[in-house]
């Protein structure tokens, strides 16, 4: 396992922990480390806040939903930003923050029951990997909007097919 040497370094122990800190968010707790299928592993991890948040809140469950998804959406934005300049690399595999909050978005609103889990998963990974129109295009946006926005609109084409699921097939 090669090591990856940071461009910029002017010495500053803050730029070190932004660094450090943006590393562990992006990768997901280190999870997109782990060497086999890490886009898999990652949205797995989106399974962490779903599972805690996604039943509080009472009359504001949707809001608090919604909140979470976006507060994991703008750190992933941050985090991947910093880890894509610092390390000159375009989208590494490694960066799963996109994958957690694109699983995120996908399960808003939808009641968090393990077929529920289970079917927006697979069809969140079909579109995150094939990527249809437009996906592939907002993965071509700078730096860590690029990073995050094309999992964002998997996310969003997985929502639209779970709300039809949930509230006309299943």
């Amino acid at each position: 396992m090669e090591e990856k040497e940071v461009v910029k370094d002017d010495g500053n122990p803050e730029d070190s922990y932004k660094v450090m800190f943006a590393y562990i968010f992006s990768t997901g707790l280190y999870a997109g480390k782990i060497p086999i299928a890490p886009g898999t592993i990652g949205t797995l991890v989106g399974l962490i806040p779903i599972l805690i948040y996604w039943t509080k809140g009472g009359s504001y469950m949707l809001l608090n939903q919604i909140s979470i998804t976006l507060a994991v959406f703008f750190i992933g934005l941050w985090a991947s930003t910093v880890v894509v300049e610092t390390f000159k690399e375009k989208d590494p595999e490694y960066i799963v923050i996109d994958e957690i909050a694109g699983y995120m978005v996908a399960m808003i609103g939808i009641e968090p029951t393990w077929q529920n889990l289970l079917i927006a998963f697979v069809i969140f990974r079909i579109f995150d990997i094939l990527k249809p129109p437009p996906i592939r295009f907002f993965e071509r946006l700078p730096s860590g909007l690029g990073v995050m926005a094309d999992d964002v609109i998997a996310g969003i084409y997985t929502l639209v097919i779970m709300h039809l699921l949930v509230n006309y097939v299943l």
